[in-house]
């Protein structure tokens, strides 16, 4: 595994230290090989988090949500985000938020991204185009679906010589100024220790709903995942992209990273450890804290035109966020009513 490469930002009296990933897949790649490798003092306190995560389950304490884990190895082993059954609580209030800016949206013609046809080999081969005039030269077989397919494997794969009037045959979406903007979104996962482990479900929730509100519109969003913890002087950050602009939203991972207390408060636990050892740092045993807009000031070094979605530890709250992105995009957007 290529080992991801360090950033540093001094600020003031503060310094951030902050890990790009470009997959979920390299975020859990470089924990695990981390943890393998901390020193002695990083080592003594990820010990310390294995026993008190598997006292918390023998006492049957509400520290990584309900319903409890039964090991720690289902801990390491958990993948499905535990809160799906609250997005039918989250949408209704989201809905009733959202629904001013749809009928906007009904009011204003959104302009899309427009098809264009192209002969240089860009973008997608379009057997309907080239179809078009292709019959006279080749005779496709239409007598069944499986022939009808064959046919049109044969022309994508130019296992025919053939011919065809029609040059322009692959299709590509033209890229002009006139389109909607995208967007950037950050989330900064977990919480402090004294809030109960299903408070953390609802900020992943949340924007879950706001990237798809805002792609059924075609507006192009990139999500990014914050795990990160401050002490001392120092402030770090995992940076975790779990959805590219190109890419559909993995639902599930999104909120998996972002708000499942099972997984921050043991695997998100491993990464703050594994890159305070990655940085030359000493973790304390505390790890230490997550401070109040410690998202948007770290956001504001790195990408001053994205948005973030701070803690939000209550439906209320997160609806707050998605209503103040929203607020945010129109005003600095006007011409898209978004």
């Amino acid at each position: 595994m290529r080992r991801p490469k360090k950033h540093t930002i001094s600020k003031r009296q503060e310094t951030y230290h902050y890990l790009q990933f470009n997959s979920i897949v390299d975020f859990h790649a470089f924990c695990n090989v981390e943890i393998q490798q901390l020193n002695a003092s990083n080592k003594e306190v990820w010990n310390r988090i294995e026993g008190a995560a598997s006292e918390f389950i023998q006492q049957g304490k509400n520290w990584f949500g309900t319903p409890i884990p039964k090991s720690v190895d289902e801990l390491e082993n958990h993948q499905q985000f535990l809160g799906m059954y609250l997005l039918e609580k989250v949408r209704p209030k989201l809905k009733g938020k959202l629904e001013p800016y749809l009928y906007k949206l009904a009011d204003q013609k959104l302009l899309k991204p427009k098809l264009d046809y192209n002969n240089k080999g860009l973008g997608i081969f379009s057997f309907d185009r080239a179809a078009m005039a292709l019959s006279k030269q080749y005779a496709i077989n239409t007598s069944a679906p499986i022939d009808t397919r064959i046919s049109q494997m044969n022309v994508e794969l130019q296992k025919i010589s053939f011919h065809t009037s029609v040059k322009e045959v692959y299709t590509s979406f033209s890229q002009k100024q006139n389109q909607l903007p995208a967007i950037e979104l950050y989330l900064l996962a977990g919480a402090n220790a004294q809030l109960g482990g299903d408070q953390l479900l609802y900020v992943g929730l949340a924007c879950g709903e706001l990237v798809d509100f805002l792609e059924q519109r075609q507006i192009p969003v990139q999500v990014n995942v914050l795990l990160g913890t401050s002490f001392n002087t120092h402030k770090l950050m995992n940076v975790v992209c779990v959805k590219r602009f190109q890419d559909p939203l993995d639902k599930n991972q999104l909120l998996l990273l972002a708000s499942d207390p099972r997984f921050f408060r043991y695997k998100g636990f491993k990464s703050l450890i594994s890159i305070s050892n990655y940085f030359g740092l000493n973790i304390p045993n505390s790890l230490g804290s997550i401070e109040s807009k410690m998202g948007n000031e770290f956001v504001k070094q790195i990408n001053p035109k994205a948005f973030v979605f701070e803690q939000s530890y209550s439906i209320e709250a997160a609806v707050r966020e998605v209503t103040t992105i929203l607020e945010n995009y129109s005003s600095n957007n006007p011409n898209t009513h978004a």
